[in-house]
């Protein structure tokens, strides 16, 4: 069992550790309002890379291969990368200086955002049909109720722990930046998420073309 959630977490970093909209936009909510709000992105994607994780789990990954599932998914998560990563534009062109608080509401929302691009991430359908094979070919799918219990607390830890890391780096990154670093860092996290939406919007358009 120890082995089975030492792979699940091991997995967990291995999905959260590149760079991607959830890392961006962790940087962007952090830069504005610190720790906490940085905390909560991460928190609310572990919702999204739970989901994934149990579809994972329980065989079901290749059913999300469906057309109208990944178009869906697609939809949605261009439309949330495009406009978060047109906050981040507005943000840094209105910003005059590093703020040090950030409202209560904007910082609820942070949760939101980092659940909402998790769950409709199209780019976590490959990773994880990959990784679903992998479990296939090891056993834990279809394996003891203990033994995926234990692969899937060993994936949650994991990626909490990564939550927390992520959240102190921003944190700490906040703390030497400058006004003119602050507006810039912004300015490209929302350019880069932008990229990010219109290359699904893209994708979209060619199936459907």
């Amino acid at each position: 069992m120890l082995t089975t959630a030492l792979a699940g977490a091991m997995i967990a970093i291995s999905f959260s550790a590149p760079p991607g909209p959830v890392a961006l936009e962790t940087i962007r909510r952090g830069l504005r309002g610190g720790f906490g709000p940085a905390l909560r992105v991460q928190l609310g994607s572990i919702i999204g890379d739970a989901m994934w994780c149990l579809i994972a789990v329980l065989g079901l990954a290749p059913l999300i291969q469906t057309g109208w599932v990944r178009g869906v998914l697609s939809v949605v998560g261009a439309g949330v990368l495009i406009y978060l990563g047109a906050c981040g534009i507005r943000d840094a062109i209105k910003s005059s200086g590093l703020p040090s608080v950030e409202a209560a509401t904007v910082a609820t929302s942070a949760f939101r955002s980092g659940m909402v691009i998790s769950v409709a991430n199209p780019m976590a359908v490959g990773y994880w049909l990959s990784v679903s094979a992998s479990l296939v070919a090891t056993g834990v799918v279809g394996a003891t109720p203990p033994d995926v219990f234990s692969f899937i607390i060993g994936f949650l830890a994991g990626t909490l722990a990564w939550a927390f890391l992520m959240a102190f780096a921003v944190r700490w990154s906040k703390r030497i930046m400058t006004p003119v670093t602050f507006r810039t860092v912004t300015f490209v996290c929302g350019a880069v998420l932008i990229v990010f939406g219109a290359m699904l919007a893209s994708q979209i358009l060619s199936a459907v073309a």
